[in-house]
């Protein structure tokens, strides 16, 4: 199959699609409640009030986004030279990982944060010049204000990028008041809203009481599920540190790149706390998994067959985790 990801657009095309197939068929047949959010997410909670009696549109959107997600995260990649031409295996990595659970197959918070954070990305990548000029700056922080509209907990992607402006070496006060105020700015307009709307002081108290919220959930789950789990977290953990431990032999802004892209993993841990420490929530670190996850599979090793095998076991675990679940 690696090797069909790297010779045959037409082959990939196909394999993406039965895969989606296979992934959400079920959810068309049984029709998935879109997932209404626990936390602080003012606008999420208007698509879902739009959608929340129509759950085939629902997953049938949801299946959009995601296919949409993937392939920009794909140009992306494509674009700043971290994968070959007319290779789509982020794209496959990016279903999979969004598709783990049936659970998951329905729109989700998380899947409108991760759109914002893929433009956050984009904007934070290094090109020719080392820097992340006063605009990229306000906007990528920006977006992340805008990602915690969606779902509060989003605001934990901070982390990684404090970690950005050391990769960039951005120590000054200006850099770090452009992003304090790129990062208030949707919260300002929200807030703006709730005091015309009369709403203010219950927002704050909202948000306030959510920010706060922090647990820990170990759900108690099927001895399957339980084991894809494990398998999924083991794949990222390794795969993750493989493309960090490699990056040094990459130029300048290829390894500011891939830094952008791992760094947040530290989101994705971080955000656990507010959601299921376990079973893990596989799309929060979906766009980190798309990553690695490719960048193993397409490396050049001796023996083949361990990639082969690994990216197998990791569709056959999908597909049967859906079914099951």
């Amino acid at each position: 199959m690696i090797r069909l990801f790297k010779f045959s657009t037409f082959g990939q095309v196909i394999v993406i699609i039965l895969t989606a197939l296979l992934l959400w068929v079920r959810a068309f047949i049984h029709p998935v409640e879109p997932q209404l959010s626990e936390m602080f997410a003012p606008l999420y909670e208007v698509v879902y009030g739009w959608l929340s009696e129509t759950p085939r549109l629902a997953s049938a959107l949801a299946l959009i986004m995601i296919i949409v997600e993937g392939v920009w995260l794909n140009l992306m990649l494509y674009n700043n030279k971290l994968i070959g031409a007319n290779n789509l295996i982020p794209t496959f990595l990016y279903l999979i990982a969004m598709s783990w659970g049936y659970t998951q197959l329905t729109i989700t918070p998380v899947l409108f944060v991760n759109l914002c954070i893929l433009a956050t990305i984009k904007q934070l990548f290094s090109h020719s010049n080392m820097t992340l000029d006063v605009e990229r700056n306000f906007n990528a922080s920006f977006l992340i204000g805008l990602a915690s509209l969606f779902y509060l907990p989003a605001i934990v992607y901070i982390i990684p990028f404090i970690f950005v402006f050391v990769l960039y070496k951005l120590y000054r006060w200006r850099h770090i008041a452009v992003s304090i105020t790129g990062f208030i700015a949707p919260s300002i307009i929200l807030l703006t809203y709730a005091f015309l709307s009369d709403k203010l002081q219950y927002y704050l108290y909202l948000i306030g009481h959510d920010i706060a919220s922090v647990h820990v959930v170990w759900q108690q789950c099927p001895t399957w599920t339980t084991i894809f789990n494990i398998l999924y977290i083991a794949m990222l953990t390794i795969m993750t540190l493989k493309v960090l431990a490699s990056s040094g032999d990459k130029v300048m802004n290829q390894r500011i790149n891939t830094g952008i892209l791992t760094l947040p993993i530290l989101a994705c841990i971080a955000i656990l706390f507010y959601m299921k420490l376990f079973p893990v929530d596989t799309q929060a670190s979906a766009i980190v998994f798309a990553f690695v996850a490719s960048s193993f599979f397409l490396a050049d090793r001796k023996r083949k067959w361990i990639g082969e095998v690994v990216l197998w076991i990791l569709v056959l675990c999908s597909i049967i985790n859906v079914w099951i679940g």
